[in-house]
């Protein structure tokens, strides 16, 4: 099947005091036109930073490698800083986790979405990119939307304030929008509100979606594909309602234990023991061995991304068995 961005063999890491960080340690991903993919796992685990290197945001000292980071066919690596930039914003869209944070208190919204549009659309009147920044307020479903553009960020609910950057995301139409937390400090049914939105924006702009998140409830409701990470690497990758019947990764079955259920409100959630590894003392074999009740002595060599079927895969010994 067609790949809309494949990332090969990225790694990613920060020189600290204690150590060397191995923030991304060998992804290999993909994210197919039109479809939804979940990224999920605890904090730390590395999904913010592996798309923030896609994206060329990691700044000095931190460190990006890899194999391939392709585009639309195109290498990213390839690019020029300057191309870089052009395709980000305009091809590739984020939101950020906390929206009171990611937008300027300064300015206006008006300010924000029109600037956004004239960096990737030069030649554009301002006249027409005040007019496209009204409609796409509209199009996220902010009322009186031209009064609103005269507003600043903190006249807006958190709700809204997340609605306002998805406009300024999707204002230059882009193929790929990738969603950091979206839902981060909301409440129940604005959450909703907020993933109906970029599921209904999906479908009309005919983009991809990547949805970065720690809840695999989530997941499990909006993504048509899931990658479970942990530690700097992906642990199990496949269509989510198959991931989560059938979960090979004992992290990922950790995972699911550990979601409350409607349909069992009597049994207890079972939590995951132990605690995620120091990020400057990984071991060269499983990351989840000291908290894996299936650990055995090959668990501590080192294991890759064993394909299961021809759209599973899963980095685990137990993966020889589920074939």
């Amino acid at each position: 099947m067609s790949q809309l961005l494949g990332i090969r063999g990225l790694r990613t890491t920060f020189p600290t005091r204690h150590g060397l960080v191995r923030a991304v340690d060998g992804i290999d991903l993909d994210v197919r036109p039109g479809e939804c993919l979940g990224v999920v796992g605890e904090s730390g685990s590395g999904k913010s930073v592996t798309f923030l290197s896609v994206l060329g945001l990691v700044r000095p000292p931190g460190k990006v490698e890899a194999e391939a980071i392709t585009f639309q066919g195109r290498n990213l690596l390839s690019l020029a800083p300057t191309e870089i930039r052009a395709i980000r914003g305009r091809d590739i869209a984020v939101t950020m986790q906390d929206a009171l944070t990611a937008l300027n208190p300064a300015f206006t919204v008006e300010t924000q979405i029109v600037e956004t549009i004239e960096a990737h659309e030069p030649g554009i009147a301002k006249g027409e990119a005040r007019a496209r920044a009204i409609e796409m307020l509209r199009l996220v479903g902010i009322p009186d939307a031209e009064r609103r553009l005269a507003s600043y960020p903190h006249q807006f609910s958190g709700g809204m304030r997340q609605r306002v950057m998805v406009a300024i995301a999707l204002a230059c139409r882009p193929k790929l929008l990738i969603a950091d937390e979206p839902t981060t400090a909301l409440d129940v049914t604005i959450q909703s509100q907020v993933l109906d939105l970029i599921d209904d924006m999906r479908v009309r702009l005919g983009m991809s979606v990547v949805l970065i998140t720690h809840d695999l409830g989530i997941v499990a409701e909006r993504c048509d594909r899931v990658a479970v990470m942990y530690a700097g690497q992906v642990v199990e990758t496949g269509p989510t309602a198959e991931v989560v019947a059938a979960p090979i990764h004992p992290y990922t079955r950790g995972l699911l234990r550990s979601m409350p259920s409607l349909a069992h409100l009597d049994e207890p959630l079972v939590p995951i023991d132990g605690t995620v590894p120091d990020p400057t003392r990984l071991s060269d074999g499983c990351r989840f061995l000291p908290r894996c009740p299936h650990a055995v002595e090959v668990c501590a060599r080192p294991v890759g991304l064993r394909a299961v079927t021809a759209e599973r895969a899963a980095r685990c010994i137990l993966a020889e068995v589920a074939r």
